[in-house]
């Protein structure tokens, strides 16, 4: 443990333990003329009777660890200027600014009035910055934001989702667009007018979000409206699979089991029996029996 904490921790005990007083009652006196002595009411509220935690002894304030503690607040303050660090090259990569810049052009490049980088932290942050997900580092060892997805606008959106359908991957969250090219929501509301892409409100860890899925022409066939209805009308947020099978058995409809096929399992080749052979008598080929009377 680090001797100067040490140090600090005695003088702060010391300190309180002088500070460290319990109130007493004070005895109402026993003499002669107690019986003509009157009290007045101010004086009488103002004494008050002592409380059983006002009579107990306060103890020392104790510290598990000071030096965890002091370590604890020092990486939540590593991790917060890493953050201040991560937001300010998105929002270079936002603008159009894609050159790379090492560690200390980024810091004084920040605005230093909210918060202070020491020769301690900034070793830190040349250890932890390479392994943040959200920068990368080029070939001369400069950082670059580095975005979910590679595309600068329309044609390229339009390329991704189109992937995406073929690949059949799913929607490409609004969120991760946000952080590849600006003004996303702007581009998506109107490639949605355009009928190229489909846009659907979603839910990701609690928080609400979009999806985007390519408008595939091909795949559009006429629906009547009625259908349509009673679609959206009929929830079933409730209910599980199981919960499902079972309504559409109650009804006579028989619910599709799993139809994939099983993968066969190569196992060894097996082996033929061996035969048992009988208790038969074998007689050698090489002898030749002969009588003699």
């Amino acid at each position: 443990m680090d001797p100067a904490l040490l140090k600090q921790k005695a003088e702060f005990q010391r300190h309180a333990a002088r500070n460290v007083s319990v109130q007493q009652r004070q005895q109402p006196s026993t003499s002669s003329s107690s019986a003509h002595t009157t009290y007045s009411s101010d004086a009488s509220k103002k004494k008050k009777k002592p409380t059983a935690a006002s009579q107990l002894p306060k103890q020392d304030l104790k510290f598990d660890s000071p030096a965890s503690m002091v370590s604890s607040i020092s990486n939540a303050s590593n991790f917060s200027i890493m953050q201040k660090i991560v937001d300010y090259m998105k929002r270079r990569h936002l603008d159009g600014q894609n050159h790379s810049l090492t560690l200390t052009e980024i810091l004084d490049e920040l605005p230093k009035n909210n918060f202070d980088v020491t020769p301690k932290t900034k070793t830190w942050l040349s250890e932890a910055l390479p392994n943040n997900p959200r920068l990368q580092l080029d070939d001369k060892g400069k950082y670059i934001f580095k975005p979910p997805y590679k595309i600068k606008g329309k044609k390229g959106l339009l390329a991704l989702a189109q992937k995406y359908h073929a690949e059949a991957k799913g929607g490409i969250l609004l969120s991760d667009l946000n952080e590849c090219i600006p003004h996303a929501d702007k581009i998506l509301e109107e490639m949605a007018n355009d009928k190229l892409l489909i846009v659907v409100p979603t839910q990701v860890n609690k928080r609400k979000d979009k999806s985007v899925f390519f408008n595939d022409i091909d795949m559009d066939f006429p629906v009547e409206e009625e259908f349509k209805a009673l679609w959206r009308n009929v929830g079933v947020d409730h209910l599980d699979e199981k919960k499902i099978e079972e309504y559409l058995q109650k009804r006579g409809i028989d619910a599709m089991k799993d139809l994939t096929p099983k993968a066969q399992q190569a196992g060894l080749p097996k082996r033929k029996a061996v035969r048992k052979r009988g208790n038969a008598k074998m007689h050698n080929e090489h002898l030749v029996l002969e009588d003699y009377d």
